[in-house]
């Protein structure tokens, strides 16, 4: 009897100190999102921009972000865990942790309430509902494989963050519109985004961004514009309907439903933007075809 109840003395204080000492937080909220975890970190990344005192620290690929948040004189540790329960559903685990004081959370906790527990539901419910926002505004649909036409194009190298794809694009329309119709070139498409390196870790993009244009036996060199062609490819398609800040949601789909089906993808995402967003149309009609090169 004395042995196991000094084993049992053993295993208690075992859990004790995992409890107090390596459990890496105090709190955690749980909720399934609709879409998929790349589409979840983007937003994330949005939303933190309209925070005052936030900041993503780190994003491991596309199973967890950490970020910092200061609510008051409160500052939180915020592990968002992300699992894929199918093509578009994800299981949303955040750990909460104050580390100055992580071990009194600890205990307390357990039987009275403490702000961390409120600020973390008063922040993930924030987020929640600018995420569900998001996805009422915007819809991805995965047609499958297809072949892309060759095309011949004018465009702008550009380097930007992720989130800030489509600003760099609208700040580069009216110069790219400008110089086609100064010289006389004939539009020949809707304006493409053609992705040249992609780091979602870090949420960088290189990418030019295209206005396709009939092939004239003069071609005026400038400065920063670039002539290129768009070969013809074997790809995987998806429409997306939404602002186009947010179109790399079909990357995220496109890449699922590759993995999925057994396609090996061979090349970055290209878009092709079917609407002016300066034009006044609802950003819900808004049309994007987004393609995905595979072998």
């Amino acid at each position: 009897m004395k042995k196991v109840i000094g084993t049992l003395s053993a295993v208690a204080l075992l859990i004790l100190v995992w409890y107090l000492f390596i459990r890496p937080f105090e709190f955690s909220v749980r909720f399934k999102a609709k879409t998929l975890s790349g589409d979840i970190i983007q937003t994330i990344r949005i939303w933190d921009r309209s925070l005052n005192n936030a900041e993503i620290v780190e994003v491991d690929s596309v199973y967890r972000l950490t970020q910092s948040i200061l609510v008051g004189n409160r500052s939180y540790i915020y592990n968002w865990n992300f699992e894929t329960v199918n093509d578009s559903t994800t299981d949303v685990n955040v750990k909460i942790t104050q580390p100055s004081r992580s071990i009194l959370n600890k205990l307390l906790v357990p039987v009275t309430d403490q702000p961390i527990e409120q600020d973390a539901k008063d922040i993930v419910q924030a987020f929640y509902e600018v995420l569900n926002v998001h996805l009422r505004i915007t819809n991805v649909k995965v047609l499958g494989e297809t072949e892309i036409a060759s095309v011949f194009c004018v465009c702008r190298n550009l380097e930007t963050n992720q989130i800030e794809k489509a600003n760099g694009m609208m700040r580069d329309y009216g110069l790219l519109t400008s110089f086609i119709r100064h010289y006389n070139l004939k539009a020949d498409g809707p304006p493409i985004i053609k992705v040249r390196e992609w780091n979602h870790t870090l949420g960088k993009l290189k990418y030019d961004f295209c206005f396709p244009i009939v092939k004239a036996d003069f071609l005026p060199m400038v400065d920063s514009i670039v002539y290129q062609e768009l070969m013809k490819e074997k790809v995987l398609h998806a429409v997306y309907h939404g602002n186009y800040i947010t179109s790399d949601r079909a990357w995220y789909a496109l890449i699922r439903f590759a993995e999925s089906n057994g396609y090996e993808i061979d090349g970055l995402p290209i878009e092709y933007f079917h609407n002016n967003p300066t034009l006044g149309l609802n950003e819900r009609q808004w049309k994007a075809e987004i393609f995905l090169p595979i072998k």
